[in-house]
């Protein structure tokens, strides 16, 4: 599917390639970046064009995605998945709640398979975080992981084996070290 989107981009000016990866949630910055580094493309323009790519449609997922849960429980079957969905997320809301901010905008910078701006819009959504502030965490989010993945796609920084157990070990130190902060307030 990845080479058919790619594919489907190559008649782009490569920058434009970059910034419409970047929006889907299949692609996102993991995709689009390495890729304008190999086309060529100076790594602060790419990562411009990657970044703005990706935060784009936050906003708007963020605004619709009520309206269209809304049409799309019109529907029984679709009904009863968007509630369970929606029930397990406001069991799970209280556990989330003091680290939101904090929470999504780590949670969009790692690079990996399921995370990202779109996941992260729709556990913000989930969880219902005020919009703005998710728009922001997010945002963020999105800025770190683009910094990450052009490192990487650079050579500055590896993510062999030894470096993702480091890295690992680092995400796991802030998240508790950021949790500790939330609690002592």
């Amino acid at each position: 599917m990845s080479e058919w989107i790619v594919n489907a981009v190559t008649g782009l000016p490569v920058e434009w390639r970059v910034f419409f990866l970047s929006m889907l949630p299949i692609t996102e910055l993991r995709v689009a970046i390495p890729l304008g580094i190999a086309w060529g493309i100076p790594p602060l323009i790419n990562y411009c064009y990657a970044v703005a790519g990706n935060i784009l449609p936050v906003l708007p997922i963020l605004v619709f995605l009520d309206p269209a849960i809304r049409i799309l429980s019109k529907n029984a079957t679709m009904k009863r998945l968007i509630d369970r969905i929606l029930d397990s997320a406001e069991q799970k809301k209280e556990r989330y709640e003091r680290y939101e901010i904090f929470g999504l905008t780590i949670f969009v910078s790692i690079p990996a398979p399921g995370t990202g701006a779109w996941t992260g819009t729709l556990i913000a959504y989930l969880l219902r975080v005020n919009r703005l502030k998710a728009f922001l965490a997010i945002s963020l989010g999105v800025l770190l992981v683009g910094v990450l993945m052009t490192a990487v796609s650079m050579g500055i920084l590896s993510l062999s084996s030894e470096h993702m157990l480091l890295a690992a070990g680092a995400a796991v130190t802030v998240v508790a070290f950021g949790i500790w902060h939330q609690s002592r307030k």
